[in-house]
């Protein structure tokens, strides 16, 4: 008995020696911060890393930034801005993730007859991203679609998103868009439009995400999401009935990047790019480490359709900051108007 309360009282007073780290984080990884093995590898190193979660780019315009020791936006260029709004002592790039639509296949097949979607020779669906803003621009409605009986509401054929000016999964889809378009104003306003024509739009990635999950087709067709929201609700058994992911072509990667603003910060930044244990959890909640490790996290991916590609194809380079800034601020200012 003496031994095993001398063990218990070891076991309290190592959990009280951990350092506490704090961070704010983009909502698609709260789930990853929230594993009790991620928190057991962070306190193997003497720390426990408590986070807030809140929207990318809204990280650097109404969140504290002095309450914390990093921060972990979704981007490369999230965290540009936030390195402008509070000096840094480091970044780290443990993972990436792209950007994808969550659909039903019984949608995807909708799609496929309209020459919007088609099935990559891996066997991944893809969302033509010219011919899906075509039909977003002649305000096509799903029940106007060819044979519908899938989904023949009055609604118009549109991807649900977050809000540009908040979240870096929007503003990946803007750029994706106005890219597609070849810029210019005509180009803008029909990006503008993409957002304005849905109506109200949520703050963070996981809100609608986490709406398509609980209420399915009933919520919308067309879901904006992280390729590893889809991949960590499809390990964990959470996905809705006939779930699948179109990828859109093109695409551009989103590579999280950790803000440290100070040594502790930086500790943190520093294990999830070396810490293997770390690193296999990050795959395991969806997000792309390295290759080999993806391959295996892909391959356990159950109900989601046709297969998950290990490599994306079609890809665009990532504009730099201040283009994303340039175009999300011009955004932000016509659709709070």
């Amino acid at each position: 008995m003496l031994a095993a309360l001398g063990a218990g009282i070891g076991w309290y007073l190592g959990v009280d020696r951990l350092e506490t780290v704090r961070g704010v984080v983009g909502s698609e990884k709260a789930p990853f911060f929230a594993d009790q093995r991620v928190k057991d590898a962070f306190a193997s190193h003497g720390m426990r890393v408590e986070v807030d979660s809140r929207g990318s780019r809204e990280m650097a315009t109404t969140v504290p930034l002095d309450r914390y020791d990093f921060a972990f936006p979704s981007s490369v260029q999230a965290a540009e801005r936030v390195k402008q709004a509070r000096p840094a002592t480091g970044t780290h790039s443990p993972f990436w993730s792209p950007v994808a639509v969550a659909t039903f296949t019984q949608i995807t097949d909708l799609l496929v007859a309209e020459g919007v979607a088609r099935r990559a020779p891996e066997g991944h669906w893809v969302l033509d991203l010219g011919k899906y803003l075509d039909l977003a621009k002649r305000d096509v409605r799903w029940d106007q679609l060819k044979g519908n009986v899938a989904y023949p509401a009055r609604r118009d054929v549109l991807v649900t998103t977050t809000h540009p000016g908040d979240s870096n999964s929007a503003g990946v889809y803007a750029w994706l868009a106005l890219h597609q378009l070849g810029g210019g104003a005509q180009a803008l306003d029909e990006v503008v439009k993409l957002f304005t024509d849905q109506g109200g739009l949520e703050r963070s990635t996981e809100d609608p995400f986490e709406k398509y999950l609980t209420q399915g087709l009933n919520y919308t067709p067309l879901v904006l999401v992280y390729e590893s929201q889809f991949v960590e609700a499809a390990l964990a058994g959470t996905l809705p009935r006939n779930a699948t992911l179109m990828y859109t072509a093109p695409t551009t990667p989103s590579t999280h990047t950790v803000v440290a603003f100070d040594g502790a910060g930086d500790k943190v930044g520093d294990l999830l790019v070396r810490d293997p244990q770390l690193l296999q959890l990050a795959a395991e909640h969806g997000f792309r480490t390295d290759e080999a490790t993806a391959a295996s996290v892909l391959a356990r991916v159950p109900g989601a359709g046709p297969a998950l590609p290990l490599k994306l194809t079609g890809i665009v380079p990532a504009p730099p900051a201040e283009v994303v800034d340039s175009l999300l601020t011009t955004l932000d200012q016509r659709l709070r108007q």
